[in-house]
């Protein structure tokens, strides 16, 4: 890893390195197996022993819990999600897809545990997804990214104490990225469309694809694969309820958010009386996710790093964000943070300052404390974009892995050594 340090430490890293190298990939498999249940489970377990009185009784509005188990009675009931909302509760402001994949947790008791068992799942999938596409160019540091992104601690709080949605978020953003770099176009297409029709932040990543693929006729398939998924998804709710359901859009598009909401720079200059109105927070962030495509083409960065450089322009801007979004630059950091510990200490660093912005935003809102600490959570939030983009731009200016050539990938259930060729060297791939 470069940057790293010197003498014993150094020797120590050096030592679990080169025992992490000697894996086979089957082993790696079941490593991030073991790990998300030796994490994940364990705090899942600490939860229900010792802490999940104290947040219920704490941080009651802290997590959407009985909002997802609302949604999901409503449809295990014979409901139609923005139609039949009972009176008294909020409006479905999220697109269709999401309330059907909190079916199954419900399905399993629709207790805490089985929602916070279901988001870690997709924490773990979104790692092994990044283990098994990865690996192509190298075994060992896709091993290493996987289990960076596994130990997120974006993840991890999230899926578990947190017993929040943005594990799902992450997996729609990242995997269609990397079926894109595996090759399969139609496959990341639809995995954006469907994200979009899930947690509707994937739709920045359309058009990273699409100024990528080679000339028109391919771009107009995919412009049709999209309209199609689309109108699958769509029509059932255009038919049922036309009217409740073209009113989900608004609420991303800030329609009847003035002054944001979250932790943005907007929502927490809001708590001290500085509104911004939703239209204008909402051409800011077309304009910065304009300027980062512009700037992606211009630079003709690869598609792995104009996601990169997308996603951070829209947290930087958008003026509803939470604490979570921030597990996708994360996860694209990961194939950097892999090898350069500068980037590894920053993206585990940020986290530290932007929950701080994040707590204090919550708090604020609950009237905890004063408005005022507003500036206080401003300023940690301007320090935790800092040092993400202060991540982005070491990435930006060093290889990583994926600049490699592809080493190739030794079969999975493979025990024997084989040779790879990896550049101009061959090496055993245990």
């Amino acid at each position: 890893m470069k940057a790293g340090t010197s003498g014993e430490n150094g020797g120590r890293w050096s030592r679990l390195e080169a025992e992490l190298d000697r894996l086979t990939p089957r082993r790696r498999l079941l490593t991030l197996l073991l790990i998300s249940v030796l994490v994940y489970g364990g705090l899942i377990l600490m939860d229900g022993l010792l802490l999940r009185s104290f947040i219920d009784q704490s941080f009651a509005n802290s997590s959407d819990l009985s909002i997802f188990q609302e949604r999901a009675r409503l449809i295990l009931n014979g409901g139609v999600i923005y139609r039949d909302v009972p009176y008294g509760s909020l409006p479905v402001e999220s697109p269709p897809l999401i309330n059907y994949l909190f079916l199954p947790p419900q399905l399993a008791g629709g207790e805490w545990w089985a929602y916070e068992i279901w988001f870690s799942l997709f924490a773990l999938l979104s790692s092994l997804s990044t283990y098994l596409v990865l690996r192509e160019w190298n075994d060992h540091l896709a091993f290493i990214a996987a289990v960076l992104l596994l130990l997120s601690p974006f993840l991890i709080v999230d899926s578990t104490l947190g017993v929040q949605d943005e594990p799902i978020v992450a997996f729609f953003f990242i995997v269609p990225v990397l079926l894109f770099l595996r090759g399969n176009l139609k496959g990341a297409t639809a995995g954006v469309i469907l994200g979009f029709w899930t947690k509707f932040l994937s739709i920045i990543l359309f058009p990273v694809m699409f100024i990528k693929l080679s000339d028109r006729k391919q771009r107009l398939r995919h412009i049709g694969l999209a309209a199609i998924i689309s109108l699958v998804v769509a029509l059932p709710f255009l038919i049922i309820c036309p009217i409740e359901f073209l009113q989900f859009p608004t609420y991303y598009m800030l329609g009847d958010n003035d002054g944001g909401a979250g932790m943005s720079v907007v929502g927490l200059i809001s708590a001290v009386g500085i509104v911004v109105p939703g239209s204008v927070g909402a051409l800011i962030t077309i304009a910065a996710l304009i300027g980062s495509y512009w700037y992606c083409w211009m630079r003709k960065l690869d598609v792995w790093r104009s996601s990169l450089v997308v996603t951070v322009a829209f947290l930087c801007i958008y003026p509803m964000i939470r604490l979570s979004y921030f597990v996708i630059p994360f996860g694209f950091l990961v194939v950097w943070a892999a090898e350069d510990r500068r980037v590894l200490l920053r993206i585990l660093g940020m986290y530290i300052p932007l929950s701080v912005a994040q707590g204090l935003e919550f708090t604020i809102n609950d009237g905890s404390v004063p408005a005022p600490f507003a500036w206080i959570g401003l300023a940690a939030l301007l320090v935790g974009l800092a040092i993400l983009v202060d991540a982005t731009r070491i990435a930006l200016r060093n290889d990583c892995f994926l600049d490699r050539p592809r080493a190739g990938a030794a079969p999975l259930l493979r025990t024997a050594p084989s040779t790879v060729t990896s550049g101009t060297t061959t090496r055993d791939v245990k």
